[in-house]
């Protein structure tokens, strides 16, 4: 019963969320507060059965934008801590003491992979090269700058390296395009398939 109730407690959790991020923010931020709603389903040491679903829903956003810098009004895709609370009518200071909880039980800072856009992953997180340099990891995207450091055969090393890692985040890049596209495909026809079952249930009551 507690399993049962506890995945009734998710879906509407997940459904409210999806909802914001129709509203409010792109595809992208709607994976990773899905992503993190689906971890705090998992999760023991934080029971999502507890408290009101829309503290939740709000927390999940807000652990999101403040991991993105949404809140910051330079962002691309700014929003403020209200449009959260006014949305799912919940209070900033609960709502930012749930966000707070989530991130010390999640271990989740800024950078975290899953949760944040790759610009900001590749800023925060640091790679050590084989000379011993550590260096964020976007910058292993930019080879030129990066080989001026390093010469002879440790250049060469570290240029197959970085050759590679972009091979690898090209092909990622791809895949989740693919993903995407899939995504939107699938939607596009369940709501299509939507609209002919609502045109046939018109005829059926006349």
């Amino acid at each position: 019963m507690a399993k049962i109730e506890k995945q009734q407690r998710l879906n509407e959790i997940r459904g409210m969320v999806s909802a914001f991020c129709d509203l409010h923010l792109n595809v992208e931020f709607a994976g990773y507060a899905l992503k993190l709603c689906e971890k705090l389903g998992r999760m023991r040491k934080l029971s999502i059965t507890r408290g009101r679903t829309e503290i939740w829903a709000a927390a999940v956003i807000y652990v999101i934008a403040r991991l993105n810098f949404l809140f910051d009004p330079e962002s691309e895709n700014h929003i403020t801590p209200d449009t959260i609370c006014e949305f799912f009518r919940t209070k900033k200071s609960t709502v930012g003491n749930k966000a707070t909880q989530i991130e010390k039980a999640c271990d989740l800072v800024v950078g975290a992979e899953g949760y944040c856009s790759k610009e900001i992953s590749d800023a925060f997180m640091f790679l050590e090269t084989p000379e011993g340099l550590i260096l964020p990891r976007g910058m292993l995207m930019e080879k030129e700058l990066v080989i001026e450091v390093v010469e002879g055969e440790e250049a060469e090393e570290l240029e197959r390296l970085i050759d590679e890692h972009r091979r690898i985040e090209e092909q990622r890049a791809q895949e989740r395009k693919a993903r995407r596209s899939e995504a939107r495909r699938k939607a596009a026809k369940s709501k299509k398939e939507t609209n002919d079952d609502r045109q046939l249930s018109l005829f059926n009551d006349s």
